[in-house]
């Protein structure tokens, strides 16, 4: 189980990557490194070959989705370094970049915190996480009780 939250945290990064890559705008500080590496033919072709499919995904998808992936990416991570683990510090770990994002967001809102509040990426990091909680922390059923 160890390795599989491992996998699940880097897909879940690839895949939060592969989203701001494909379908955010060419803007971003990030195409000016990809430009500078050498790689923007490639990343164009490819968000060409994706052209037809970004129209129909939703705001949400684009603009929310990759960060609260980046969370989850976080929590396996965090779920497979601390694995079997009984320390409370494992929990301080787990908790710190949740409590982090929903209190950026938050913050937002109130003006304390520079940016622009976004109840959807509030709602996808929350999502994400109760996600994690009940992958990583479901009960485990009693070898006596499956019998």
């Amino acid at each position: 189980k160890r390795i599989f939250y491992f996998c699940l945290a880097f897909i879940s990064i690839l895949m939060g990557s592969a989203i701001y890559i494909l379908f955010r705008p060419t803007t971003l500080l990030m195409f000016h490194w990809f430009y500078s590496m050498g790689l923007m033919r490639s990343i164009i072709n490819l968000r060409n070959e994706m052209n037809g499919f970004n129209r129909s995904l939703p705001s949400w998808f684009i603009y929310s989705l990759p960060f609260a992936l980046y969370v989850i990416s976080y929590l396996f991570f965090i779920k497979g370094i601390w694995w079997n683990s009984t320390s409370l510090v494992r929990h301080v770990w787990f908790w710190c970049i949740p409590i982090v994002a929903v209190g950026s967001e938050l913050g937002q809102s109130f003006y304390f915190i520079p940016g622009y509040f976004d109840m959807t990426d509030l709602i996808t990091i929350l999502l994400g996480t109760a996600f994690v909680v009940l992958i990583t922390e479901h009960p485990k059923p009693n070898k006596r009780e499956i019998a």
